[in-house]
Parts: C-alpha cells; structure tokens; sequence
C-alpha cells in the first residue's frame, strides 16, 4: 500500500516537472517570436487568396485549439525559416491536452493538416500573429492545395472534424498572377465600384507604437506650476506661513505630473491593412483621399513622394484611431523609419511649459522686486550687508550711509509729496513753515472753515415760512388787482432760506482772498447781494461791510435760494483756486533745501494711514481732510514712518551732508538678518519660487531646441533615404 502511494507521488512530481518544462520552453519561443518578429526579412506579402483561407482560423477560437486564440496578424510580411520541426505536447492521464509545433525555436501553426507534410529538414513560410506563425507553405506545398484537399472540411487534431462550409475556387480569378510572390488584385464590383478593400485589422507594432508620444502633454503639470506662482503670491501678500504648505505641495504635484505617463498612452491602437488607390492629394492640408470619401492624414515629409492620383492598386496601413497612413507599400514606412533612425522627439508638452514658465517668472520677477532680493542674499551669503537703524533727522542726514545698506528709518515730521497719488517720494522735515513770511500758513483756521461742510448753512425755520405766507399773500393781492384793471402779469414765487451766521462767512472770505493771485470779485459780489446795503461796483466800500460782520458775526439773514445757490457756486470756484494755492504752498516746503528726501524706487511705494484716509474720501475733490493733511505738512505734524529697504542711491548737498537717499522699500524686508533669510522667509522663498520658474523655462526651451534640431536631422536623412529608394 506504501509502494502504491509512493508511485502515485513520483508520478504526480513527475507531471508537475513535465508541465513546468512545457511552460518554461513556450515561454522562451514567446521571447524568441518576438527577436524573430524585430530582425526578419520579408521575401513577399501574403496574397489575397492566402489571406482569404486564413481567416477562418482568426474568426473561429476553437479552430486553432489548443493554441491561443489570435484575431489578427501583425503585417501582411511573408518570412521564411528553416530547420527540424517538432512537436511538443503535455499529457494528463494518458489524453493529450496541449500541444505545438516548434522550427527553431518558433511556435508554429499549420492550417488544414499542412504539418502532415512535415519532413526531416523543413523549409516554412509563415506570416506571423502576436504568439505564433501561421505557415502558408512547408516544403513546396502551400496554403491553397491543403485547404483544397481538405474539401471545405476544416479538422483540428484534439477534437473530431467539422464541418465548415468556405469555398474555395480551383483557379485562381483571371486578373491575379499566379507567381507566389505577387498580391492577389481585387477584382471590382460590376455594380459598385470599390476604390480600396480592407485586407485585414491588427493592433500597431512597438514600433509604430514609438512614434505616438506616451507622455502628458504637460497641461497638469503646468497647472499645478501655476498654483504653486498663485499661493506664493497669496503668501507675499498675506504673510501666513500656512500656505507655503501649498505652495510646496502644489511644487511636487507639477514635478509629479511632468513625468506622468497615463496608461492609455500605451493602449495598442488597431491597424487596417488595405490595398487601394489615392484618388488626391490635398498638399496644404496634409491629406490623402482614397476610395470615395476616406481621408487620411499624411506626414509631411511624404508629400513629395505620394502621387497626386495613383492608377495601380497599392498596400497601406492605416491607424484607425487618427486615419494617419503609416504605411504605402514597401516605399513608405513609419515602421521602417523608427527602426533606422529613431522615434521623432515630441516638443509640446516643452512649448506648454516654457510659456508658463515665462509668464510665470515675469510675474514673480515684477510683483515681488525679485533683483533687490538676489542682491540682498548675495550680499549676506558673502558677508557683505550693513544694517542701520536711523530714528532721527541728525542721524539720517549725518549718518555713514553706503549704496547697499539695508536701512530702517522711523521718524516723525515725515510727509508724501503732495504731487503724487501714490506716495513713492517722502520727504522729512521737523522744521515747521515760518508763518510771518507765508501769510497762507498764517490763515489755517480761516482755510479749515472755508472747506467745512458747514461753511454755507442754512435752515428753514418759522421766520421763513412767514416770509414765503407774505409773499404768496402778496401775490394773490397783486392777481386781484391786475384782474380789476384787466392787466394781466406773471409772478415769479422764489423760495427762501435762512442763511446761518453770515458775518461768519464774510470774515472767513476776507481773510481768505487776501492770499495772493486769488480772484474774490466774484464771491464778494454774491455776498453783498444777500443785503440791501448799497455798495459800489469796484467793492471800494468791502472793508465797511467787513467791519459790519464783525461786529455781528452771527447774524442771520433770510435770504432767496437762488442767490444762495450762485453764493454756494462762487465759494465752489474760490476754494479751487486757494487750495491751488495751498498745494504749491506745500510742494514748495517739501522741496526746501532743509528738507530730507527719500525716494522709494521701482514699485515699492509706502501706505500712510492719513494719506490713504484722504485718497478713499468720497465728500468731494478737495476736502477738509485734504487742508487738514496740508497744514499738518506745513507745521510739521504730518506723520510717523517706518521704512526698510535697501539703499541704491545716495543724493549730497553742497556741504557733503547726505540730502536723501533712494531706497528698494519692501515690507518684508528687515534689518534681523536671520530673520530676513530663513527658510521661510518672503525673501528667499521668492528667490526659490522664481529660480524654480526660470529653470523650468530654461530647460524646456533647451529641449525644444534640441528637438527640433534632432526632427530636422532625422528629416533630412529620411528624405535622403527616400528620394535614393524611389530614383
């Protein structure tokens, strides 16, 4: 009983050996297939009748059992080989249930029955699937003699014969050669015309599959380059070191994505063998019509030497997913192309991401003053930066101060040039302006009142009302009258006001039209006219008037709208031309000799809280704020600054003593050094952020370059390889 299980162990070993010998020997014709398929020369292209007698064995599954199942064969490419033939099969309780045919080293498959004329030596002709051969002639006996000594009947050796009903002709048609070595041609259709005949479908060779690129086209990865740009921007402003998480993240998705190859990229696409006519040749588009209406798209170095129309039949391959022809007969050949000279370098996915990294570089270069930044980091990694801190207008005037310092200066009496909307000139002074020898400086009270929103008030109250009963009641009298007398007149109902502390006003404008070159004639004209005081034309008698309001600054008097409104007109035009006045006043203090000056150059300019206060304010072109703010200037009160930035230029005065400075301004430099260029710092991620654009921009556009130049190169040899083949 021992004995018995002993035998049954050895046998079930010696079957698991056998089957692992089977595998191992099939797996190395499958790589020999493939060295064969790589290195073969072809003797002839199947002919149509050969193909028709195959076709069978790529529809049917079971008709080539125990072999795997192919539909399709690489190429039309007849080859040959040479050699023993044997036949290996694998055995499970004494039935057969696998076997193959091998010649060299080749899998092997021969149609109706042909390995029944197998000899010692044998001499094959085969066309090839993706796993095996099918033989179309062993030693002088071909396809078409086995399938008509079968009779239509299709046999296959591990199962009982079938019936298959295919028909074969005794002869071949009258139009086909009968030499082995020539393509069958299709003969038309009386009724429909056929211009090109499918021959058969495959899947495209490694080979042709090299000539489509199976990278991304470099749309992610620029995608994610520009986040990284948009965070890092939203970092410099914002200052959350929190998003720099992103803008790292962002950083390695690009990178990721760059070498991204999507599996579909290698997805074999199908091929269509066909043999046909060009009916025209579109040069401008690129394209071929063949048949009716089947355009194929070309490449372009073909043009020259496809036909415009051509009158014989010829073989092409076709790509089905982009209708490309890949192949014209044994003239053209992508296939042949890349096995000599290479596949063709794909410059898109460089072109996308050089413009993205130009455009993403310049915006980092021109928002973020990125040259002041090297310069900065050059200096401290050389150990050649001097910080100064300078807190008062001595120091700064006096101060060692050389081009490429880093300073900090915070101070008092410190003001924006009142000719600019953006404050990109300071200028410091703590002197305030002499009032005895500037009269505008001399009236800051009278110049606040005159821009109050107050200046001109007035009110509607009982006294108005009675006036305007008078008047109505006036009228209607006049009415009665004129209807008595039969005259007949129209009046005029005005509306009136109370204008509010009068006196008040014409001292204001008194001392205000003192100012020099300012027009009063005006305003004094609609001034006097709210009173019956009678005053002459040349205002000779203003002052008497004058001496009245300020005797009784408060009176008020009740006076017509419309008068008021001419009034409101005149005052409109009077404080357009004062705070002209003032405005020069102010730029001629600011650019006095005592002043210090400091320039903010390129785009750096300093927000002042007033100043951005008067610019956001909507109660008119010049208001209070804005007299207050120059006022302010003036008596040396305008404001504090804290300004860091890097020094380029210096300006001296006649004594050597330092008048201003220029500065690259920047709220995210500081005069801490470490600070200023840690790891997570503005500074030096601006500097990683623009390296990693440029260098982004820089490769890909050597690699375009390069691959243009390589295109070029690769062209030429191939039209010269053509023009010799077709001369």
């Amino acid at each position: 009983m021992e004995f018995y299980w002993l035998i049954k162990i050895f046998l079930i070993g010696l079957a698991i050996f056998s089957w692992i010998n089977y595998s191992s020997k099939r797996h190395t014709n499958k790589q020999n297939l493939k060295d064969v398929i790589k290195d073969r020369i072809s003797i002839r292209k199947l002919t149509e009748n050969e193909f028709e007698l195959l076709e069978p064995y790529l529809n049917n599954k079971w008709l080539v059992f125990p072999y795997k199942y192919q539909s399709s064969l690489i190429d039309l490419e007849v080859s040959k080989i040479a050699g023993n033939c044997v036949r290996h099969s694998l055995y499970t309780n004494t039935e057969e249930t696998s076997f193959y045919y091998e010649i060299d080293g080749i899998e092997l498959f021969f149609p109706y029955n042909m390995y029944l004329h197998i000899s010692d030596f044998n001499v094959a002709e085969v066309v090839f699937t993706e796993k095996y051969a099918f033989v179309v002639k062993i030693n002088d006996y071909d396809l078409k003699t086995a399938a008509e000594s079968q009779g239509g009947i299709i046999c296959s050796e591990l199962d009982e014969p079938w019936m298959y009903e295919q028909s074969f002709d005794s002869k071949m048609p009258e139009d086909e050669q009968t030499s082995n070595d020539t393509v069958v041609s299709v003969k038309p259709n009386p009724d429909k015309k056929i211009d090109f005949v499918k021959l058969l479908e495959r899947e495209e060779t490694p080979l042709e599959l090299r000539n489509r690129n199976k990278k991304g086209n470099g749309l992610l990865s620029a995608i994610f380059l520009t986040l990284m740009t948009v965070f890092f921007l939203i970092y410099w402003y914002s200052n959350n070191s929190t998003i720099l998480i992103l803008v790292i993240f962002s950083t390695i998705l690009s990178v990721i994505f760059y070498w991204y190859q999507p599996r579909s990229k290698y997805d074999l696409n199908n091929v269509i063998c066909v043999k046909g006519l060009i009916k025209n040749k579109n040069v401008s588009k690129k394209e071929v019509i063949i048949g009716e209406d089947y355009i194929l798209n070309i490449p372009h170095h073909w043009l020259p030497f496809l036909p415009e129309k051509s009158f014989l039949p010829a073989n092409m391959d076709i790509s089905v997913s982009d209708r490309k022809l890949i192949r014209y007969e044994n003239t053209l050949s992508i296939s042949q192309e890349i096995e000599q000279f290479g596949a063709p370098k794909f410059a898109r996915r460089n072109l996308i991401l050089l413009i993205t990294g130009i455009i993403l570089s310049a915006v980092v270069y021109f928002q973020t003053s990125l040259a002041v930044n090297a310069i900065l980091a050059y200096q401290f990694f050389n150990s050649d930066i001097t910080t100064r801190n300078l807190q008062d207008e001595s120091t700064l005037k006096n101060s060692p101060i050389q081009k490429g310092d880093l300073v900090n200066i915070k101070i008092s009496g410190a003001s924006c040039d009142v000719n600019e909307n953006r404050c990109h000139t300071l200028f410091i002074n703590n002197q305030p302006i002499d009032i005895e020898t500037n009269y505008i400086a001399s009236i800051a009270e009278p110049m606040k009142n005159l821009f109050k929103d107050n200046f001109i008030n007035t009110r509607v109250d009982q006294d108005v009302i009675a006036v305007q009963q008078y008047q109505d009641r006036l009228i209607e009298l006049y009415k009665s009258f004129d209807r008595i007398s039969s005259q007949y007149q129209r009046y005029i109902k005005e509306s009136f006001t109370k204008l509010i502390d009068i006196g008040k006003i014409v001292i204001t404008v008194n001392k205000v039209c003192k100012v020099s070159e300012i027009d009063c004639l005006s305003v004094k004209k609609e001034l006097t006219a709210l009173f019956d005081i009678q005053v002459s034309d040349d205002l000779s008698d203003w002052e008497k008037f004058v001496n009245e309001s300020e005797i009784n600054p408060n009176h008020d008097e009740i006076v017509s709208v419309r008068n008021v409104s001419k009034l409101d007109n005149s005052i409109s035009r009077l404080k357009a031309d004062v705070i002209a006045r003032l405005k020069s006043t102010v730029s001629d203090y600011q650019h006095d000799k005592s002043s210090f000056r400091v320039d903010l150059s390129e785009n750096s300019y300093l927000e002042m809280g007033k100043l951005e206060h008067i610019n956001n304010d909507k109660s008119g072109p010049v208001s209070l704020l804005t007299v207050e703010h120059y006022y302010d200037v003036l008596f040396a009160k305008a404001g504090n600054i804290d300004v860091v930035g890097r020094v380029s230029d210096i300006y001296y005065r006649d004594d050597n003593s330092i008048s201003g400075l220029k500065i690259n301004a920047n709220s995210h430099y500081s005069t801490n050094l470490d600070e200023l260029f840690s790891f997570v710092s503005p500074i030096f991620v601006s500097l990683a952020v623009f390296m990693i654009t440029a260098l982004v921009s820089i490769l890909n556009g050597v690699a375009i370059c390069y691959k243009l130049l390589a295109n070029h190169r690769r062209k030429n040899k191939i039209l010269a390889i053509y023009k010799e083949r077709i001369i």
